[in-house]
């Protein structure tokens, strides 16, 4: 066997300062030329160069698939041992019980003010009315979706109930919008009916191409985006890539709802179901939902997470935290199922900066470029599917391993 080739590199732990890594064919060829040498695969080299990680020609560390793994799975621990999902359930019921106390007090302060005025009928009129809606209160279901439907219904003495409760019935309803459009998008921003009617045409609109497609025909995507694009700020080029950013957002939603107890899913769901009610939004969700799970049956419908942190989630982070997950999860999917270079090409590097930071991102960004060095330099070509060394390759690797012999005895030379 050839004796082990010293590496030209050496380790630099990375500091934040640097500037890209600095990778041509021969460095890359070089850090695979011991195991062509004593196993001969090429592909196999490749295989566990990305598994491994390597140096630019600057030593500087380009992290393999074992080591981006460990740390896309340290993040997702940290998301869950940070957050409470309960807080998205307790925070509802918490505005909800503030509304109410608000309420109480000022249908006392109505009624204290009536008994001291002199007034008898007014006195009256205002214990009676203070009863009425004193009951009301008292007979407001358990469950936040009762509650909710029961307090649309009251007669309210406190302005500032009032408010407070159409403000969070506003707040929650475009929350649970943007769970299925970006929430960068203006088109959700706010909950007008205008808005609401508009985001209702672009949920039967889409629905209707999906049954467009099922016939066997063709939707006119492009005359929907330019009724509907503002819903989409990431700009969408075609109507399959349109459907699975829906997809993953639905899916994420789910799977919120997934990692909730069952009590607390329960009146999630039922408190979805009674807002989107409403605006006749629920059966355009349904439908779309429906047609999704048959399209993406792979977008993790079914996925649910154990959180065991103690900061309490709203429903809106909540949904940025689900995204999180399914997108790291996603990530990790993809890098399992990575056997060649080319297969990282398929990797979101801006959202992977997002997700794990610079420095993955651009491990990542070099090790898709492999493949592509060593085959413009000629070192390589694809043969039916796989990297096959070509003569310039295979000479290649008789100059290294020559260059290693030289340097090994000019170093054992005395003198």
């Amino acid at each position: 066997m050839p004796a082990r080739r010293q590496r030209r590199f050496t380790y630099s732990r990375w500091d934040g300062t640097q500037h890209g890594f600095d990778l041509d064919a021969d460095s890359v060829f070089d850090e695979i030329t011991d195991d062509l040498l004593y196993h001969g695969d090429l592909n196999a080299a490749l295989r566990r160069l990305l598994q491994q990680g390597f140096k630019d020609r600057d030593g500087r560390d380009v992290q393999g698939l074992r080591d981006v793994l460990e740390r896309l799975r340290r993040r997702r621990r940290d998301e869950l041992e940070r957050h409470d999902l309960g807080g998205v359930y307790d925070e509802i019921a918490e505005a909800l019980r503030e509304v109410v106390e608000t309420e109480r007090r000022a249908i006392d302060d109505a009624t204290a003010a009536a008994q001291v005025s002199g007034d008898d009928r007014r006195r009256e009129t205002a214990e009676a009315a203070g009863a009425e809606r004193h009951a009301s209160l008292s007979m407001l279901p358990d469950d936040l979706a009762g509650r909710m439907k029961a307090l649309e219904h009251h007669d309210f003495q406190s302005v500032a109930a009032r408010e407070r409760f159409e403000e969070l019935v506003a707040q929650l309803r475009q929350q649970l919008m943007q769970q299925y459009v970006d929430q960068m998008s203006d088109a959700v921003s706010g909950t007008s009916p205008e808005a609401m009617a508009a985001m209702l045409d672009m949920l039967a609109e889409l629905n209707h191409m999906l049954e467009q497609r099922a016939a066997g025909d063709e939707p006119d995507f492009e005359a929907f985006m330019s009724r509907h694009g503002h819903f989409f700020p990431e700009n969408p080029q075609t109507l399959d890539e349109l459907l699975e950013v829906m997809a993953r957002r639905m899916a994420a939603a789910q799977a919120m709802l997934n990692s909730m107890t069952p009590a607390q899913r329960d009146q999630m769901r039922q408190l979805s179901e009674q807002l989107l009610e409403d605006m006749d939004l629920r059966w355009q969700v349904d439908q779309l939902q429906g047609h999704l799970r048959s399209s993406f049956p792979q977008a993790g419908w079914e996925r649910r997470y154990d959180f065991s942190g103690a900061d309490p989630l709203d429903l809106a982070e909540a949904a940025d935290v689900m995204e999180r997950l399914g997108d790291l999860d996603r990530l990790e999917q993809l890098l399992r199922g990575a056997t060649n270079p080319g297969a990282l090409a398929e990797v979101d590097v801006d959202r992977a900066r997002d997700l794990l930071g610079d420095e993955t991102a651009e491990s990542l960004e070099r090790m898709a470029e492999i493949a592509r060095l060593l085959e413009e330099e000629g070192y390589v070509e694809q043969r039916e599917g796989r990297l096959e060394l070509t003569p310039r390759g295979m000479r290649k690797i008789g100059s290294n391993a020559l260059a290693d012999l030289y340097r090994k005895l000019a170093h054992d030379r005395p003198g």
